[in-house]
């Protein structure tokens, strides 16, 4: 796996997409700019924070996008009360943005052709969403699941783009699953309550998998302790927890 050294650089806003009730996906141009990174990093953002609260004029954000977007980095985050989450809302087109990184182990590393198993809850879906877009732009063989945990529907992040993924590469497994499903109706093609090892045992998941989770703190330690439970080895498990958001 290459090794990247990470670095200052500015790259300007271009523009804001929302993809669910209160999640963004926000996208910065990397054409003039020369840099890389590995599915699953993640980069600090720097922001002009007027009067910043507790939380800050700087924060860390798992880049969505995959490394073979070249025209652009893209970062999805819920959008809560916060002056830094404010200023990130309220750029304009052109704005530029300082960055440092990348950083992060938790990454998809090519080279290894074991299975993935990736369990997200809410927001921590977004590392995944670049190893997963770079695995299929590069039509990686080894196989994938992801399970993805959100609350409702209107929570969901990427389903209607990971699900047509899942259509189009056979070596990729899509799973949804909503904890709050009450009155979801007919049509809901995904699971309905949280990642458990009854659900997991309905995919005939392999005994040689690299289990990957995110998610908030207490779903991500829910995660590692359910895994555990099904006597996963402790090597072939990788976590990283969302806080603050």
């Amino acid at each position: 796996m290459k090794q990247i050294i990470p670095k200052d650089f500015t790259l300007p806003f271009v523009k804001k997409e929302q993809v669910a009730k209160d999640a963004f996906s926000f996208y910065y141009d990397r054409t003039k700019e020369a840099i890389d990174f590995l599915p699953g990093q993640y980069l600090r953002m720097f922001l002009d924070v007027q009067q910043p609260d507790e939380r800050g004029t700087h924060k860390m954000f798992s880049i969505a996008s995959s490394p073979l977007e070249k025209d652009h980095v893209m970062i999805t985050t819920r959008i809560l009360r916060s002056t830094f989450k404010k200023t990130l809302v309220e750029l304009t087109p052109g704005t530029p943005v300082r960055f440092f990184g990348p950083a992060g182990r938790f990454v998809l590393d090519e080279t290894d052709l074991s299975p993935r198993i990736f369990l997200a809850g809410g927001i921590g879906i977004t590392p995944m969403h670049s190893m997963i877009m770079y695995a299929a732009e590069k039509k990686l063989s080894l196989p994938i699941w992801l399970f993805a945990s959100f609350s409702t529907r209107e929570y969901l992040i990427y389903y209607d783009q990971l699900r047509k993924i899942g259509e189009e590469n056979q070596n990729i497994k899509i799973i949804y699953t909503l904890t709050q499903a009450e009155g979801v109706g007919e049509n809901w093609l995904g699971e309905k309550g949280r990642i458990s090892p009854e659900m997991l045992q309905k995919y005939s998941l392999p005994s040689d998998a690299l289990w990957y989770m995110a998610g908030p703190p207490a779903m991500v330690l829910a995660m590692k302790q359910m895994v555990a439970g099904m006597n996963i080895p402790i090597e072939r498990i990788k976590a990283e927890q969302f806080t603050g958001y």
